[in-house]
Order: structure tokens, then C-alpha cells, then sequence
């Protein structure tokens, strides 16, 4: 009886303890099911300020979602550095589906390689993608007084101006899109400009206006106004196919093909330890919201959906960082 007696107390131990942990194991199941059920509330961390494009398309996506699905979030603003501190945050919270975050693409493809000190994440391995959000395409504008009517006219005059006299081009700041892709259309007409890099779009634009810079491609929101007013001359568009605001306006890729523009955008992402089956759920759900009609006609000026899988989401990081990366280098960017 006393060996049965010894037998048994440790068999029943094991059994409670496989059990507790069962039990433990299922509530984290459980959890991260809650979270990303009807009713509960995600927390949605967007890096940047209120009112900016990505943060307005955030509230306008998830609202309409949440009409859609019955999912409440709550938005968090943490704008800092560029987005990267923010992101860095979604990366490092709890991964049981409780958490995401909505990043734009220059925290993931231009950061990593313009601002290294900045970026404590891998923007690959750090996060489980969910699905696209939206793109923001631009207009390659100059000053009305500038004398060019179209792409081709730009870069001939440019070229016949002398060296001590060039065109000047602004954006709002090194490494950023305007930037970029500036230069990308320089690279592939084989003609050069002089930049003028300021700390924000209103002070570039106030002497584009003025005519002390001629050129730009900053933000449609930006831009936009000005060319309806026809103080500002568009020449040319980065989207994909020509826009509805502008049709006579021709697409860069019409006149160079092998020119690649990079169109802002951003996604929803997941803490990359986040289970899969939550991750597959919501990419379903937030994919059918993206290709939602009435998704589009609530975007702002100059922002059409970005309706990807997360394995697009993914292969979309992989090229724009190598094809960036080359770039920035070829630019001789500061690396910090």
C-alpha cells in the first residue's frame, strides 16, 4: 500500500500539472482569439501624428471595418523619428493579436538604409503582415514660369543650362520620397538638378511659389492646389496608370519605362510572434475592407487602396529596400 500509495501521489502530480499547463496554453489560445474577435477592442499603433495621411487613412479604414466586421480599435498616435520609433514599438508589443500597427513604407524601405542609428528593427523578420492600406502617387510640378510644357521640355532645358546656373528642385528633406524620386527621373533621362532639401513641405513650398526653386514632387495634397490654381505646371505622374484629377497629365512610366517611382504607402502589421491563424484571419478581413469601394471614395487627395496579400506585403519590403538601398548609396546619403 505504501509503494501503491507512492506510485499514485506522483502519477496524480503529473496529471495536474499537465492539466494546469493545458489550461494555460488554452487560455493563451483563447486570448489571442478574443482579440481578434467581434467586440473587442485592438489596440492600432500608427508612428505618426494626428492628421497625417497615413493616421487619416487609418481612422477612415478602421472605422469603416469596424462597420463592416463589428472589430473596435483604438488608434495610438507616436509620432517620432520618422516613424521608426513607433514601428520599433509595434515590433517589440505582445504578440497574441491584442496589438498592431500601420507603418508607411519610409520606416521600412528608406529608414534601414538613410537613418541606421534610428532603426532597431528588421523590417522583414520583425513583423507578421497583415495587408496594404494605401498608395499616395505625386506629381513631378515646376513653377508655371518655368518655361517647359512636359517631361521631355524639362530635361532639354535642363541640359542647356549652364553648370553655374541649374534648375532647382526642393523636397522636405535628403532620403525622402520627393527626393528619391527625383532623382530616379534624373538617373533615367541622364540629366541633373540641383536640390534644395528643407525641413518641411510648407517651407518648400512656400519658395516653390516664389520661384526661388522650380521644381517639386512632394505630396498631392501639397501640390494640388496650386496646379488647379495654375501657379504651379504638372508634367508628369508617378502612379501606375494616370490619374483622375489630371488625365492629360502623361505617367512617368510612359516616357521611361525602366524609371521605378516609389509611391508612398503603408500597411497593418503584427508583431511578428503573433500566431498564424490570427494573422491569417485578420489579413482575410482586412484585405476584403481594402477592396471595399467605399474604402476608396473616402481616401484623401492623391490616395487610392493598396489591396495586398501579406505575402505581397512582404515581396513589396524585399525589393524596394534592395532597390533603395542601391540608390541611397549611389546618392552618398549620410548613413546615420
Amino acid at each position: 500500500m505504501m509503494r501503491a500509495t507512492g506510485d499514485v501521489t506522483p502519477l496524480f502530480t503529473r496529471l495536474q500539472r499537465r492539466g494546469l499547463l493545458a489550461g494555460v496554453a488554452g487560455a493563451a489560445v483563447a486570448g489571442g482569439a478574443r482579440a481578434q474577435g467581434r467586440g473587442d477592442v485592438v489596440k492600432m499603433i500608427v508612428p505618426y501624428g494626428a492628421g497625417n495621411i497615413t493616421d487619416q487613412v487609418a481612422r477612415v479604414f478602421l472605422d469603416l471595418h469596424g462597420v463592416r466586421t463589428g472589430q473596435s480599435f483604438v488608434v495610438e498616435n507616436q509620432p517620432a523619428a520618422g516613424g521608426t520609433l513607433g514601428a520599433f514599438n509595434i515590433a517589440q508589443s505582445v504578440a497574441d493579436g491584442s496589438v498592431m500597427g500601420m507603418i508607411a513604407a519610409a520606416a521600412l524601405t528608406i529608414a534601414p538604409h538613410a537613418n541606421k542609428q534610428a532603426v532597431r528593427y528588421d523590417p522583414v523578420n520583425d513583423f507578421a503582415p497583415v495587408g496594404g492600406a494605401y498608395l499616395s502617387s505625386t506629381y513631378l510640378a515646376v513653377n508655371a514660369t518655368l518655361p517647359v510644357r512636359t517631361l521631355a521640355e524639362l530635361v532639354a532645358y535642363a541640359k542647356a543650362r549652364p553648370a553655374d546656373n541649374p534648375i532647382f528642385y526642393c523636397s522636405p528633406g535628403n532620403a525622402t520620397v520627393p527626393h528619391l524620386n527625383i532623382e530616379t527621373i534624373c538617373r533615367a533621362f541622364g540629366f541633373t538638378m540641383q536640390h534644395v532639401p528643407y525641413r518641411t513641405s510648407a517651407a518648400a513650398n512656400t519658395d516653390l511659389l516664389a520661384n526661388r526653386v522650380q521644381v517639386t514632387m512632394d505630396s498631392a495634397s501639397i501640390t494640388v492646389p496650386h496646379m488647379q490654381t495654375g501657379r504651379l505646371r504638372p508634367l508628369a505622374y508617378s502612379g501606375p496608370t494616370r490619374s483622375t484629377e489630371f488625365p492629360d497629365v502623361p505617367t512617368v512610366r510612359e516616357a521611361a519605362p525602366d524609371a521605378q517611382m516609389l509611391n508612398a504607402w503603408a500597411g497593418f502589421f503584427f508583431p511578428r510572434r503573433t500566431p498564424a491563424a490570427i494573422v491569417a484571419r485578420a489579413a482575410e478581413a482586412f484585405h476584403a475592407t481594402a477592396a471595399d469601394p467605399a474604402f476608396a471614395e473616402k481616401l484623401p487627395l492623391g490616395a487610392t487602396p493598396l489591396v495586398l496579400t501579406p505575402a505581397g506585403l512582404t515581396d513589396r519590403i524585399r525589393s524596394e529596400n534592395e532597390r533603395l538601398g542601391r540608390l541611397i548609396a549611389a546618392l552618398g546619403l549620410p548613413q546615420d
